[in-house]
This record gives structure tokens, C-alpha cells and sequence, in this order.
């Protein structure tokens, strides 16, 4: 996802798991799912693994440069029509020393403008399906 890696501004060294952020929607979630796994298609992501039966869509790492990334969402149903999906973005910098190291690169920006991406995805499959 090379528009998460030139995002950065301000980049740390990270410890432990990566952030988790998450937004409710309220939409069918096989039309979340698909517009997931399609925007991440779109932004460059090969054959992101799509699990319908338990709501995840994944993705391997993408290299670019000395920096890779990966996404990981899950979509959970937490009312009659709502929809929370958990959106969780790897970042991790080649050192020479030590290898891959995570590093934390992306702000509650960066994520939000990914979510309303979503949300405009979702309602590209909604017209697809009519």
C-alpha cells in the first residue's frame, strides 16, 4: 500500500502489537468485506486472503523500499445493523542490524482517511449489486 508508506511523517520504533482502530457501519457485512478486499486490490495488494465466515480480509506484506506493510481487518456484527470494523495496518523498517523492526509511521489520520476509503467502496459494491 505505497500511499501508507509515503504517509509517513513521523516514524518510531514499536513494541508489542500494532494499533487497532476501529468504526462502525452500517452495512451488510458482505458488502464491507468486498469493499475491503477491493480497495486493498485497488492500493495494490495481490490476492488479499477474504474469510466471509469469520469476517477478515488479509494481506501479505508489500515491500517498498526498506519498508513493508500489511493490513488485517476483521468485521463483527455488534448490533442489529451495526458493524464494527477492527482495521489493524503492520508497518515494519529493514534495518541492517536487526532485520524487520516495527515502526509506527501511521496517525488516527492516516486511519480515518483509510475508513471514509472503505466507506466509499462500500458504496461502489452496494451499485454494482442493484
Amino acid at each position: 500500500m505505497v500511499f501508507l508508506l509515503s504517509a509517513c511523517e513521523d516514524e518510531s520504533e514499536s513494541s508489542g502489537e500494532p494499533e487497532k482502530h476501529f468504526r462502525v457501519y452500517e452495512f451488510n457485512e458482505k458488502y464491507i468485506i468486498r469493499g475491503i478486499a477491493n480497495l486493498l486490490k485497488e492500493k495494490g495488494y495481490t490476492d488479499p486472503k477474504v474469510d466471509y465466515e469469520n469476517g477478515k480480509v488479509e494481506t501479505e506484506f508489500i515491500i517498498v523500499g526498506n519498508m513493508r506493510t500489511r493490513v488485517e481487518t476483521t468485521v463483527k456484527k455488534i448490533g442489529r445493523r451495526e458493524k464494527e470494523v477492527t482495521l489493524v495496518i503492520t508497518t515494519e523498517k529493514n534495518t541492517k542490524k536487526e532485520g524487520w523492526k516495527r515502526t509506527k509511521i501511521l496517525g488516527k489520520e492516516q486511519f480515518d482517511r483509510f475508513f471514509d476509503e472503505i466507506e466509499m467502496q462500500i458504496y461502489r459494491e452496494l451499485a454494482k449489486a442493484e
